[in-house]
């Protein structure tokens, strides 16, 4: 991504070499008439642009800078803070000014804070720099002042150096409200109630009289007292939602579809957070390209760092394809078959086809959520495929399947 720097402040008139050969010049010809005190004022002026220059060249010697964020990780439209520390280590005293790059995914929270910001420090003095950003746009960026000033105290002459060290902050997608998605529960065990071989306690649906050959842990001691008589519980199997969710950017790519893919993003990130809010068992896959590492999966799990690590993954994917959607399911799916898969893609066709018949082999259950249908799809595709729109602010009656 390319930066703009900001207009730095006008350079003093004792850099111009022009002004400085005219010092000069005034100089000579107040030696030669004998105007002394001309010679003197000319003398002093050069003096003082030497003593200036020198201390410009040394100003940057034993100065440290270091960057701190206050977070790494944001929503869009949220305010991050940056401090940048700069201390001077030496008993010579300086001038400071550092510049940001404008970066059009972080603005400011006022006009003061787009501006170079400079300082005088004292000898073996440090001081502190906060810039307010907000986060506007989803992505991976590097923040923090790209360039730092230095030079006497006076600011006639200056120093310039290239700082390497920035934070990286991470923008998630934008949350947005959706409808209530029911997906199908999995019994991991069969059957329910009391015909399941294995007993949740979790989930009680009722109790009954207790039969010696049932364990002793199964009696409810608050039932039994209330009847006088020995009562168990009755439990429902366990259960476990699993869904993964599998977005294809060939498409997206092919049709330059940046808006929709973005779209697709925000509703795949919310659609996350209310899945594991009912701590839905949740993975994502891609084939797109991630920025910054491999993971092009996130398998399903209840782990409670699942949804932050599937939120980084959408804030560093890009809409590019990296590999074939097949090898991805192929490489991460394997034989499972207990879960539910939700297709983002751009344009019913040959890869929503494809994708049919991976999930076809396995037989796993497949909604599809695209953004276009194929002119010449069938009746079929326009009844299974679900535009992503339609999942924003409208109350859901049925479960999708």
């Amino acid at each position: 991504m390319a930066f703009e720097y900001p207009q730095d402040r006008g350079t003093t008139a004792f850099s111009y070499p022009l002004i400085i050969f005219v010092l000069a010049i005034v100089l000579l010809v107040s030696l030669m008439s004998g105007v002394a005190e001309l010679a003197m004022l000319a003398t002093l002026v050069l003096l003082l642009m030497v003593i200036s220059k020198s201390w410009s060249l040394v100003s940057l010697a034993h100065v440290s800078c270091s960057i701190k964020v206050d977070k790494s990780r944001a929503f869009p439209q949220e305010m991050v803070t940056l401090t940048t520390d700069i201390e001077n280590k030496k008993f010579l005293p300086i001038w400071v000014q550092i510049r940001w790059p404008v970066n059009n995914a972080l603005g400011t929270d006022d006009e003061t804070s787009a501006a170079p910001q400079e300082s005088g420090v004292l000898g073996y003095q440090h001081v502190r720099f906060n810039r307010h950003l907000k986060t506007l746009r989803r992505g991976v960026y590097q923040v923090g002042p790209s360039h730092i000033c230095s030079g006497d105290f006076f600011g006639f002459f200056r120093s310039p150096k290239s700082l390497d060290e920035a934070q990286e902050i991470v923008i998630y997608p934008r949350l947005v409200e959706l409808k209530q998605v029911q997906l199908p529960r999995h019994d991991l065990f069969g059957t329910p109630g009391e015909q399941s071989p294995v007993k949740d306690p979790v989930y009680i649906m009722g109790t009954d009289d207790y039969h010696p050959s049932r364990p002793s842990r199964h009696i409810h001691w608050k039932a039994s007292a209330t009847h006088s008589r020995l009562k168990e519980k009755i439990f429902e199997p366990s259960k476990q939602g699993k869904i993964m969710v599998v977005l294809d950017t060939a498409a997206f790519e092919r049709n330059d579809a940046a808006e929709p893919f973005e779209d697709t993003l925000e509703i795949i990130a919310s659609l996350m957070v209310q899945w594991t809010t009912k701590r839905l068992s949740a993975g994502f896959m891609t084939n797109g390209f991630v920025d910054g590492g491999e993971l092009a999966a996130v398998p399903g799990s209840s782990n409670p760092k699942q949804l932050s690590t599937i939120l980084e993954v959408l804030a560093r994917l890009q809409m590019k394809k990296k590999r074939e959607l097949a090898d991805v399911m192929q490489l991460n799916l394997g034989q499972r078959r207990n879960v539910h898969c939700a297709y983002f893609c751009y344009q019913c066709g040959p890869d929503s086809d494809g994708m049919r018949r991976i999930c076809g082999s396995r037989s796993i259950p497949l909604t599809i959520f695209t953004w276009h249908l194929n002119p010449k799809s069938s009746a079929e595709e326009y009844r299974e495929a679900i535009n992503p729109h339609l999942l924003k602010n409208i109350p859901v009656q049925e479960e999708l399947h």
